[in-house]
């Protein structure tokens, strides 16, 4: 692998991920959705209606935007709400199997598909008690989680009726990031395995009404340009010919589905809240080489070679080298408060756009950003983890 910098040879592309249309309770056609995308400019969508999947029907290249189309299972005659999960990249609908969410899990695995628990730890008020958190914890072989559900996010704030309206009217005043819980729970499940994280946006555009006042809350251009997940890949999307060649089409969305679900298969992504600042450009990634000299986390010495060489990004399990020491480089699009975390503890943190760290223990790495706007630090961005384990752990 070459040395990742500012030229490296990784293409982004980001996109919104569970979304909601009229094919089950959204407010908007597929139409009305990728409106949103177009005006948000994402690459990619997916959709993930309740309980069907109207995958032939609706996926394709859209406008330009890639347009997934998964689906949001759960039970619906559960007497305790919850367990929804997100399927992405299933073949045929597997809602059947909602009454047993191990069952669930498997019937995903068994398409090659990805299940992420949704909105796993949500917190409410009296005004908004219904709360659809993941009860079954023990089961296995889940793919990841929703790290930051937009939607649900908002809840905690709704205290009174008067706050409930300012929340309507400012949505981007009160949100700063994914619950403290959920970062700590997605901490703790590193810590067994690797786990991915993407952002979810949850997005219905249905209109509330407070009184004589309504208003159409997170609407799809909303959440277009606010919380994303970007995805990064070793080749290039194909795109929409513009030849129209049928067979052709087909084979580039295969294609481009395929990179997109590979990249949040591996890790290989982070979640952005755009709306704060664009978060392209976004790179964490691990360096193995030779130094001398200096203790865990430390600089080179002034003078002393050392050759690096990059050995693995967000998401990737890493081996320790049994010489030298493997670096963490973390480069950001822009200035902001950057921090290094391993197995859940901020260990390096500063108000930069790169941070360097050398480490020489097995642990699990990933980082936060944050950004201030809007009068408080904001959740900016959230990468996935790079594993680094042992030579006898693999």
């Amino acid at each position: 692998m070459a040395p990742l910098g500012p030229d490296d040879q990784l293409h982004e592309y980001f996109g919104n991920i569970h979304m909601h249309t009229t094919h089950s309770d959204g407010s908007g056609s597929f139409d009305d959705l990728i409106e949103g995308a177009v005006r948000g400019g994402l690459d990619f969508v997916f959709v993930t209606d309740h309980n069907v999947l109207v995958r032939e029907e609706e996926e394709g290249y859209r406008r330009g935007v890639l347009t997934l189309v998964g689906q949001e299972v759960h039970d619906t005659e559960r007497e305790v709400t919850g367990n929804h999960m997100l399927c992405l990249g299933v073949e045929t609908d597997v809602s059947d199997q909602a009454k047993e969410p191990q069952r669930l899990i498997d019937a995903v695995r068994e398409q090659n598909g990805l299940a992420f628990l949704a909105h796993p730890i949500e917190e409410g008020t009296k005004l908004f008690e219904r709360l659809y958190p993941w009860h079954n914890w023990e089961v296995t072989g889940y793919h990841g989680i929703e790290l930051w559900n937009f939607l649900s996010s908002f809840r905690g704030f709704t205290t009174s009726y008067a706050r409930a309206l300012l929340v309507a009217m400012l949505p981007h005043r009160f949100t700063v990031g994914p619950l403290p819980a959920m970062l700590a729970k997605w901490d703790e499940l590193t810590q067994e395995r690797p786990v991915v994280a993407l952002g979810g946006t949850d997005v219905h555009a249905v209109v509330y009404s407070l009184g004589p006042i309504s208003r159409r809350f997170m609407t799809y251009v909303e959440c277009a340009k606010a919380l994303n997940t970007h995805v990064l890949t070793r080749v290039p999307f194909r795109g929409q010919p513009e030849n129209g060649d049928t067979g052709f089409r087909a084979e580039n969305v295969r294609h481009d589905r395929e990179l997109v679900l590979e990249g949040l298969r591996r890790g290989h992504c982070w979640v952005g809240y755009d709306l704060a600042g664009r978060t392209e450009g976004f790179r964490f990634w691990a360096e193995a080489g030779t130094r001398t000299g200096g203790d865990e986390g430390a600089s080179l010495p002034s003078g002393a070679a050392a050759t690096y060489e990059s050995v693995a990004i967000m998401g990737d399990t890493v081996t320790l080298p049994a010489a030298g020491s493997l670096r963490l480089q973390v480069r950001t699009p822009d200035q902001a408060e950057i921090r290094l975390l391993r197995n859940g503890r901020v260990i390096a943190q500063g108000y930069t756009d790169t941070i360097s760290y050398d480490v020489r223990d097995p642990s699990v790495y990933r980082v936060e950003v944050w950004k201030n706007r809007w009068g408080k630090p904001r959740g900016w961005i959230f990468s996935n983890p790079i594993y680094v384990r042992r030579a006898e752990e693999e």
